[in-house]
């Protein structure tokens, strides 16, 4: 793999970093440090098998988009993390006043030994909750030192006890720095690690049943039972060389993936010094919403900061449409749409929107959607739903909207069997000049787009993120923090922007059931 290919990983590692950052799901409960955590421990939204943690940060600078955006700060910082250093001085300093000789044992077992790490969303969708399990020959020797210590010491407990294979296994808990406590767990030459206590026993100390199942599970003499967390993920339990890190696809889909079924799940390996992406994809459900994605991309304006085509499950729309218009059946509206569905964000325009364009199939009822976007689109200071024709014979539907961000002209149209919709009807516009061939599209420099899955133009990109970060932080209001941006993101912005547009590539689909399958990345030319 060249350095191009190697470079644009990190392009698809920062889009999900990114995806991960900013969704936000409506309904979770909040959160509390200690108490019951709603989430549910046997079913992790991402998954890093690794050989050595605290080498991951460095194997990710190896890609050259990665080194010069990211850059060493990047090593540094995961090297000098506050929790982290809270950690090595708690643990430090139980050892000193213990008389014990595992200070920097712990650490070391955890960053520097093969590990199987599984993340869950907070309330913010950020993958703040960790479960980390290990296999050490020491493993008990420490936690017969441990079960000493909790007896005596101030910031390490006994928090409870569960059962594996018959065996009581006492978990303790370790207050490393403010609301920051883990709950450690061995037996044997099993030792699993969870983020907050919470994640297994509720405020009255007691251990809910299915997570302690998939604890017990970690902690078993059964290899097979220690692979829990990867058999979420369909991951083989052969040992890596390097690194593989697996996120599902709705923790990237800011909570749509019901509409694209058919894939479960992203993944980047690291192996040999090289980093290559799999995605998993579920043939039932791909044979059922089909995938030939020919359509779209000559309808789609040129040069997007991002661009992606998923096969969708319009059946799952119905539920969605039934919440926003109770009044009316959703169904013969979804039954009209099929075929994937596109989403894209362009530089020129703003990253809250982009342009979603699907295929509808012949003699639809062009009603149901302006009825949908009166339904879906405005509040009370709106205005009237504006119906025009445009050239060609298409339709649109406008509405001009207030917001706290300002005013917004969202935009739907229907041209031909093509459907356009865009918060920003500047798109809708260029999508529909692309239709009547008086501008360019994404089609016309792909030379084969079948298998295209999406693409990905790091110099749009940039200025997508330069805006935004700047509009956060107005120098009037921001002087600090728009300082640092000056000195710190524009450089690596300017770094992004010299690299070449890149398409991604499924190189095949599975015959049936769920498999991990190759996406390859492919340089265009600017």
């Amino acid at each position: 793999m060249n350095k191009k290919k190697l470079g644009i990983i990190a392009a698809g590692a920062a889009l999900c970093a990114a995806a991960v950052a900013g969704y936000a799901m409506f309904g979770w409960k909040k959160l509390q440090h200690g108490a019951g955590l709603d989430l549910d421990l046997s079913q992790p939204d991402a998954l890093i098998v690794t050989r050595s943690l605290s080498t991951l940060p460095r194997d990710l600078l190896t890609i050259p988009l990665a080194r010069d955006v990211l850059r060493e700060d990047f090593v540094f910082y995961y090297e000098q993390n506050g929790d982290k250093l809270g950690l090595q001085g708690a643990l430090r300093r139980i050892a000193y006043e213990h008389e014990l000789g595992w200070g920097d044992q712990m650490i070391r077992t955890v960053l520097d030994e093969p590990a199987d790490v599984a993340l869950w969303r907070e309330e913010d969708g950020s993958l703040r909750h960790f479960a980390i399990a290990v296999s050490r020959n020491s493993m008990t020797r420490l936690l017969e030192q441990a079960g000493k210590v909790a007896l005596k010491d101030t910031q390490m407990k006994l928090a409870g006890e569960i059962r594996v294979d018959g065996d009581k296994v006492a978990l303790y808990s370790l207050n490393y720095a403010h609301k920051r406590t883990l709950l450690i767990g061995a037996r044997g030459t099993r030792m699993v690690i969870l983020s907050d206590p919470g994640m297994l026993f509720d405020g009255d100390g007691k251990a809910d049943g299915k997570a302690e199942t998939t604890v017990a599970k970690l902690l078993a003499a059964d290899p097979k039972q220690q692979q829990a967390f990867r058999q979420q993920f369909q991951l083989d339990a052969q040992p890596v060389d390097g690194h593989s890190v697996a996120v599902k696809a709705d923790v990237l889909a800011f909570g749509y993936q019901p509409f694209f079924g058919a894939l479960d799940a992203l993944r980047f390996d690291f192996s040999k010094g090289q980093w290559q992406t799999r995605a998993l994809v579920d043939a039932g459900k791909l044979a059922a919403g089909g995938y030939d994605n020919r359509a779209l991309w000559p309808v789609l304006p040129h040069n997007p900061a991002a661009c992606f085509a998923l096969p969708a499950d319009w059946a799952a729309m119905t539920s969605v449409l039934g919440d926003v218009d109770a009044s009316s059946d959703p169904a013969p509206l979804a039954e009209q749409l099929t075929g994937p569905a596109a989403v894209c964000w362009y530089g020129s325009s703003r990253l809250y929107t982009p342009l979603v364009v699907a295929t509808r199939k012949a003699g639809g009822n062009d009603e149901l959607y302006g009825a949908l976007f009166a339904a879906a689109i405005g509040n009370k200071k709106s205005g009237a739903v504006q119906k025009s024709s445009g050239p060609n014979g298409a339709t649109l539907w406008q509405r001009d909207v207030a917001t706290g961000i300002g005013p917004q002209h969202p935009t739907l149209a229907l041209s031909g069997q093509t459907v356009l919709f865009s918060p920003d009807r500047k798109l809708v516009e260029q999508a529909l000049a692309v239709s009547r061939k008086q501008a360019p599209a994404i089609a016309d420099r792909l030379a084969d787009p079948s298998r295209t899955v999406g693409l990905i133009a790091p110099s749009s990109l940039a200025e997508l993120i330069r805006k935004e970060a700047f509009d956060a932080l107005p120098s009037a209001r921001e002087p600090v923090l728009r300082a640092a941006a000056d000195a710190h993101l524009v450089p690596r912005l300017n770094a992004l922007k010299k690299y070449p547009p890149y398409r991604l590539v499924l190189k095949s689909l599975p015959a049936s059931g769920a498999s991990w399958q190759p996406v390859e990345w492919q340089a265009l030319d600017k």
